[in-house]
């Protein structure tokens, strides 16, 4: 288990992937169909630096796990829905890495083969999905329990559980899945931040 300085630093490292991430995502652009997306590859062939800055997101993600997992075993480590829930991270983890890994595979095979690149994208596409699933989920569990046990900060805890399970259960529904992705995660994220800045000051 991490101190309680290395996991607060490590805690801010989510909102750090996010940016990352967001960014490379910004630079890329959005296309409407995975054909257009896979157009886009092959005439931005020169664009696949942005593999690599996914790579130093996925890095960042892996200590902001590390930090994740290291404070929910410090709240109580005999408390049942709090070690399931130190397992979410790392399967969130492995579910956005296989996202991007598929994404840069998707890069690097598109000019050669659009059916192979179809199918690595969708697969991204849902592992970066059910990753932030994991993740939300996680936030929910902690956040609520942490609550329940008068542990940290009420406000932020409450926020992070209510913010959590509405994200978690919001990525579902088709007309509030965008803004439960493009506000709700974030927000999660900028909450366990904060909790991790209480940590480093504390």
């Amino acid at each position: 288990m991490l101190n309680s300085k290395a996991t607060g630093w490590s805690l801010t490292m989510g909102f750090v992937t996010l940016v990352i991430l967001m960014g490379a995502s910004m630079v890329q652009g959005n296309q409407e169909t995975k054909a257009d997306e896979i157009a886009w590859l092959v005439a931005n062939e020169d664009m696949q630096w942005l593999g690599l800055v996914e790579m130093v997101g996925g890095l960042t993600m892996l200590v902001f796990t590390a930090g994740m997992i290291s404070w929910i075993r410090s709240i109580d480590e005999s408390n049942a829905p709090l070690t399931y829930a130190s397992y979410l991270p790392l399967l969130g983890l492995v579910l956005s890495w296989v996202g991007i890994i598929s994404s840069s595979a998707a890069a690097n095979t598109a000019a050669d083969n659009a059916d192979a690149a179809y199918a690595l994208l969708r697969l991204g596409d849902i592992g970066g999905f059910l990753g932030i699933v994991m993740m939300m989920l996680s936030f929910f569990i902690v956040g609520t329990v942490s609550y329940l046990k008068k542990s940290g900060a009420p406000v932020l805890m409450g926020l992070l559980g209510l913010a959590g399970i509405v994200g978690t259960i919001g990525v579902f529904i088709p007309a509030f899945g965008f803004v439960a992705f493009m506000l709700l995660f974030p927000v999660n994220l900028i909450l366990v931040a904060i909790i991790g800045i209480q940590k480093v000051r504390a």
